[in-house]
Order: C-alpha cells, then sequence, then structure tokens
C-alpha cells in the first residue's frame, strides 16, 4: 500500500571496486538466490535482481509511528554477501523527505525508525550461492535505496498521482502518438535521454572515483509546469541534478478521464564518474 513507485535499479548499486590496471579484466560471477540455480547462467544476474525485488516487495514495511507522523525518507541500505552465501554487515542511512527536525534526539528517532524497517528486509534474505571474481568465492557489497512515500488521499483537494497511476503521462515532445501505457514509458524514456545528454559530474567533487547517485522528485502541476522538485544527496551533486532538470521543456498536462491532473515522478540519477565528464 505505501510503497514508493520508485523502481530500484539493482544492477546499478553494485559496489563494484575501484579497477586497477591489474584488476581492469575481472570475470564476475554475481550471487544467486536458491530459485536461480537451475537457470542458464547468462540468466542468472536478471534472475538475481527480479528476485530481490520480489524479496523486498513481501517484506516491506513502513513503520506504523512514520506514517501516523507522516514521515517520508529514502534508506540506502548496505549490506555484504559473504564467501558463505550469506547476508551480513547490514547497514542503513536515512534521509527523510519535506520535513526538518531541529532536535536532534527527534531527528536520530525519526531515521532510526524507517533504518531499522529497512534493515529487516535484507536481514531476511536467504543463504545464496556465493559469487565468485575470477573464478574464486568472494564476497559481494552492495547498496540498495528503499523510499518510503505515503499516497494522497483521496478527499484531498490537491490530489496528486503517482505517474503509473495516471491514464496518461505528462506528454513530452516527441511521444504524441503512443497509447495511454506507451505514454508513459515514450515520458520515462525522454527523462532519461534527457539526464543522460545534460548531466555532468561536478568538477568541484572531491569524490572523482566514485559512484554517486541522487533522488530527484518533481511535481508537475495539471498546467504542465514543474513547480515543486524535491532532491536528496551531496550537495554538489543534488545542485547539478537539480540544474539537468530545470532544463526539462514544458508539458501538456496528464490526464485522468480527460480532465488534467497534478503527477509527481521520483528519479534516480546516477553520477558516474566515469562517463559523466
Amino acid at each position: 500500500m505505501f510503497r514508493s513507485t520508485l523502481s530500484l535499479l539493482i544492477s546499478l548499486f553494485f559496489l563494484s571496486p575501484v579497477l586497477s590496471q591489474e584488476n581492469i579484466n575481472l570475470k564476475e560471477d554475481f550471487p544467486v538466490f536458491p530459485v536461480c540455480k537451475l537457470i542458464p547462467s547468462s540468466l542468472q544476474k536478471n534472475c538475481f535482481d527480479e528476485s530481490m525485488q520480489d524479496h523486498i516487495d513481501e517484506f516491506f514495511s513502513y513503520p506504523k509511528t512514520a506514517v501516523d507522523l507522516g514521515l517520508q525518507a529514502v534508506v540506502n541500505v548496505y549490506f555484504e554477501i559473504n564467501k558463505n552465501g550469506m547476508v551480513g554487515d547490514i547497514n542503513a542511512n536515512c534521509n527523510l523527505v519535506g520535513v526538518k527536525f531541529d532536535n536532534k534526539e527527534a531527528l536520530l528517532a525519526a531515521n532510526q525508525l524507517f533504518e531499522k524497517a529497512a534493515k529487516d528486509i535484507f536481514a531476511k534474505l536467504p543463504k545464496m550461492i556465493p559469487g565468485k571474481i575470477n573464478d574464486s568465492i568472494s564476497s559481494f557489497p552492495f547498496q540498495i535505496p528503499i523510499t518510503y512515500r505515503i499516497p494522497v488521499k483521496e478527499n484531498n483537494s490537491n490530489l496528486v498521482f503517482a505517474l503509473d497511476s495516471v491514464e496518461w503521462a505528462p506528454l513530452f515532445p516527441g511521444c504524441e502518438k503512443m497509447n495511454s501505457d506507451g505514454s508513459k514509458t515514450c515520458f520515462k524514456e525522454k527523462v532519461q535521454n534527457h539526464i543522460n545528454k545534460h548531466l555532468r559530474y561536478p568538477k568541484k567533487a572531491n569524490t572523482t572515483e566514485k559512484d554517486v547517485v541522487v533522488f530527484i522528485e518533481i511535481l508537475i502541476e495539471n498546467d504542465g509546469v514543474i513547480y515543486d522538485l524535491t532532491s536528496l544527496g551531496p550537495n554538489l551533486f543534488r545542485q547539478e541534478a537539480e540544474r539537468v532538470i530545470k532544463k526539462l521543456p514544458y508539458f501538456e498536462p496528464a490526464l485522468n478521464n480527460d480532465i488534467p491532473v497534478a503527477v509527481s515522478y521520483t528519479i534516480p540519477i546516477l553520477f558516474n564518474s566515469k562517463i559523466n565528464k
């Protein structure tokens, strides 16, 4: 009920080691869920991603206290699948969305609500078939974001819909001939293409060898204009992500029953130190 529409893009968040000249030809075999062991090796990575998503869907739980307080968050969860196929070293870092606490103890308590709920998801993962690097069994680290968002109530006069719940997505130039479902796919692809074209890795960043993820939530009002933009991530990268999003064109608004409606859309933006130059 309370799951975000944000796709988890698990494949982007495997934390690969920084490559040196000696290990640039690493052969990596991902850990495998037990259910995936009988399928061809070429499909096991996809099976891992799908099985992980199914597991998250099954064990996702929104903390009741957070719901009562109207709190929302993005939690980055870090964990390792070790040489025995066991999940361990689970850590979480919570970023609250759209709220500010002046009291540090209250902020800590709010963060811990979400961090515990997110860590519990991954603590319930089954034992895996361990991964390999250059045919040697190895541990694999991961980072996966979990988004907690409370849906807008139906009787809210300023109703905002998630992008996937509307009949017609905001009309991005070039998507005019799409059907209803195609309009959403086209919108997402056009936005991603726009990001790929304009995004640059900040020159002043000190993490030039690291990939960084920024989460952007945009609110496209029922006149097709982006009125609100919320971002989570390191400051320099947030500024660059916001700059790119603000270059998006004006849209024709999303439609439900031919009536213009406001929609929200959350985008994980990956800054790849080797690509975004």
